[in-house]
């Protein structure tokens, strides 16, 4: 390493040990602790792509790929998983659009917003078909629906709880709704637990957003996980994998 390097160094050091690090031109002498909110803050900022998302105004990892603004580990578990079976109504459409439609077989997007709709068209995506309502007759259109899903996102610019009444008799067997910024509206969780769904709650940072956040699964009893890879749990971001051993 060149002497223009800078390095964490343990602020316990015994004397012959600090007197060598003291040799680098560029030290920064910090607690354990302090040494360790640095890394886990760099994993935040790098691996996850916090700073990225802020410098260009949307939601993506480092590596660019585009993500819904849902918890971080609510995005991790569906990126670890084989969604490719599966229809998704998504209600309320942006990045997560994206996302989803790299990863399932089709997305009935449905959007009240009209700027948003063509954007989201504009990106003509194969497998997404997107749908404007009237943000007044949103419930109503919804209600209307006979298609089952597979997934169902709940996320619209207007009544959750009233979506949720209109949609949640399409979901199929095995499949699962996700409710956004689940902590804001515990009346829809509620109703979701009503209906024998099974709640998991991901409190995580999401993108663009200085507080953490709450996206909920809601789990068909007949839900199963189908792993993407044959290890599961996945190694989250900024985690480290080893091989299974004796313990495991």
């Amino acid at each position: 390493m060149s002497d223009e390097e800078s390095y964490w160094v343990r602020a316990d050091l015994s004397r012959n040990e600090d007197e060598a690090a003291m040799q680098r031109r560029s030290l920064l002498r910090l607690p354990l602790p302090t040494a360790f909110l640095a890394s886990i803050v760099n994993i935040l900022i790098s691996d996850f792509g916090f700073a990225r998302s802020q410098e260009e105004n949307r939601p993506v990892l480092a590596d660019g790929e585009e993500i819904p603004m849902w918890s971080y580990g609510l995005i991790e578990y569906l990126m670890s998983q084989d969604l490719s079976w599966a229809d998704v109504l998504e209600i309320g459409t942006g990045s997560s659009t994206i996302f989803l439609a790299k990863r399932v077989k089709t997305v009935t997007a449905v959007e009240t917003d009209a700027d948003w709709a063509k954007k989201l068209k504009d990106r003509q995506l194969e497998n997404v078909e997107s749908v404007l309502i009237e943000r007044d007759a949103l419930s109503k259109t919804l209600g209307g629906m006979e298609r089952g899903f597979d997934i169902i996102c709940i996320d619209p610019a207007g009544s959750r709880l009233e979506c949720a009444k209109a949609v949640s008799r399409l979901l199929k067997p095995g499949g699962f709704i996700i409710l956004d910024n689940s902590e804001w509206y515990p009346n829809t969780a509620n109703y979701l637990r009503s209906l024998d769904l099974i709640e998991i709650d991901m409190f995580d940072f999401r993108a663009l957003r200085h507080y953490r956040t709450t996206t909920s699964l809601f789990l068909h009893p007949e839900f199963r996980p189908r792993p993407r890879d044959k290890r599961m749990p996945a190694v989250p971001i900024g985690g480290r994998g080893i091989p299974a051993h004796g313990w495991d």
